[in-house]
């Protein structure tokens, strides 16, 4: 594993600026010294991209953190799209309307495809959100042991088998409960909510018919909002469990953004690390 870049953004965590969500949180390392506190520091994490020959230094994002934004922003944008074009009888009762037809039925189709946009955006990355955080979750050296139901026969996967094989569904209400030591959520009232989130995600990734489009008038239900927000749904449990066990997980996407967030590393000697350069004048070559 390469050298990380990291930048000292403070010493107390009460201090920090809590900024974008969309970016990974910094550790708080302590040193301790017969229990107490001898010495800390916020390590955020950087990264770089070249740009034209030119060095672009930036914040690690949390990719988490990134898909719950995307789809937040969407569903904002489609509850007042909806508001505005389809709650009024009046804008959209064509049995009642006298003027050009055709016309009124080719702004209400567009309307009706921006608004299909925006909601399926907002459900395909929801459902993102919620398999980057449980494959996210997952311990590198975790096992699921578990015997097949179709033939009987015990079998064993390890993190990257799970990721690929084990579906969301069962991540969510088995290995993420015993991996944190928490309930199955599957008694919620979310968990409905989840499922219906599922469906219509796999009705427009998998989508058995392209000239099937009844699945569209779903988006119209009264509960469509609800279920686009489940997402942060999920991840706010498993967040409120564990933090009664005093856990974090180091790559959770900001979520609450309260200091209580912050992932704690204890260091038991000195930290390895090489100061190569500082806020004001920036990283310096080596020798200079």
């Amino acid at each position: 594993m390469g050298k990380k870049l990291n930048l000292i953004v403070g010493i107390d965590p009460n201090k920090y600026e809590i900024g974008d969500p969309r970016l990974r949180k910094p550790i708080w390392h302590q040193k301790k010294l017969d229990g107490k506190i001898v010495g800390s520091g916020l390590f955020q994490e950087l990264d770089e991209i070249k740009i034209d020959k030119k060095k672009l230094i930036y914040f690690q994002p949390n990719n988490i953190g990134v898909l719950l934004s995307i789809s937040k922003k969407h569903l904002e944008m489609a509850k007042d799209y909806f508001a505005e074009h389809f709650k009024n009888p009046a804008t959209i009762n064509f049995e009642h309307y006298d003027g050009d037809r055709k016309k009124f039925i080719s702004e209400r189709s567009k309307e009706v495809c921006d608004y299909i946009e925006m909601i399926e955006t907002t459900i395909v990355f929801s459902y993102s959100a919620i398999e980057a955080f449980a494959n996210i979750s997952i311990p590198n050296d975790f096992i699921y042991n578990f015997k097949n139901s179709r033939n009987g026969i015990e079998e064993s996967y390890d993190k990257e088998a799970i990721e690929r094989w084990i579906t969301l569904k069962e991540k969510i209400s088995v290995l993420l409960p015993n991996i944190f030591n928490v309930k199955k959520p599957t008694q919620k009232k979310w968990w409905g909510d989840f499922i219906k989130l599922e469906n219509y995600r796999h009705n427009i990734i998998h989508q058995k018919s392209i000239d099937g489009t009844e699945f569209y008038k779903k988006y119209f239900l009264i509960d469509i909002f609800r279920i686009c927000d489940t997402a942060e749904t999920i991840i706010k449990y498993f967040y409120d469990e564990t933090a009664k066990q005093n856990k974090t997980h180091i790559m959770w996407p900001w979520l609450k953004k309260e200091i209580s967030e912050i992932p704690i590393s204890f260091v038991s000697g000195n930290i390895n690390a090489e100061v190569v350069g500082n806020l004001y004048e920036g990283i310096k070559k080596k020798g200079v």
